[in-house]
């Protein structure tokens, strides 16, 4: 195996800078309260936005597309080793500044996403059929959490329960779902097409 077989390619300029505007931009409306002002469910608008957004240029601009396909799968599926910091949501909540049931689904289903994927990174490329079978199903977890964790938020909203989930439109657990959950939900989209095509190196 050669030295250019194991280089994880680089990230196209213009998608870096890209990267770098939207984390800005997410920043500074953070700071600004935008997130915080905007009307029910402007956030979630902006939310899915981003993520249909951030899977279609995936799928679609070439180099991008390029890219993703030449990393190695587990480096997809290692992105979401860091959901294992879902303990945060139950922090809030154990404090006051997050809605329990929020903080229960989203928290503990981030935890186990997030431990499965490092089992799996550490498993190596899903070669047999059965470790495909695993990452087809913790996949498919992964999904149904960020979807779970999207409509948990919609229902604490409509409810108007509190504590609600606007500790979520502030710095620094924005950051999450107006940056982090649009990836998220882009990485499972990529990784569900890499399996589907057999490239699993």
């Amino acid at each position: 195996m050669t030295a250019s077989t194991l280089a994880t390619p680089r990230l196209p300029p213009v998608a870096s800078v890209a990267l770098a505007a939207w984390l800005g931009l997410v920043l500074l409306a953070a700071a600004t309260g935008f997130f915080a002002g905007l009307p029910f469910p402007g956030a979630q608008v902006i939310i899915l936005g981003l993520a249909v957004a951030t899977i279609v240029s995936g799928l679609t601009v070439p180099g991008l597309r390029a890219w993703i396909d030449g990393l190695p799968l587990r480096a997809l599926i290692g992105i979401n080793v860091f959901r294992i910091l879902g303990f945060v949501f139950l922090a809030y909540a154990a404090r006051g500044q997050l809605a329990q049931v929020f903080a229960d689904r989203a928290g503990w289903g981030d935890i186990a996403v997030g431990a499965l994927a490092l089992v799996l990174v550490a498993a190596g490329a899903p070669r047999t059929a059965l470790h495909r079978g695993l990452t087809y199903a913790w996949n498919a977890l992964g999904t149904l959490d960020l979807v779970t964790a999207v409509v948990t938020a919609t229902f604490v909203g409509i409810r108007g329960l509190t504590p609600g989930v606007q500790a979520l439109l502030t710095l620094p657990l924005v950051l999450i779902p107006a940056f982090l959950v649009p990836i998220y939900f882009a990485t499972h989209v990529f990784i569900f097409r890499r399996l589907v095509s057999g490239n699993v190196r």
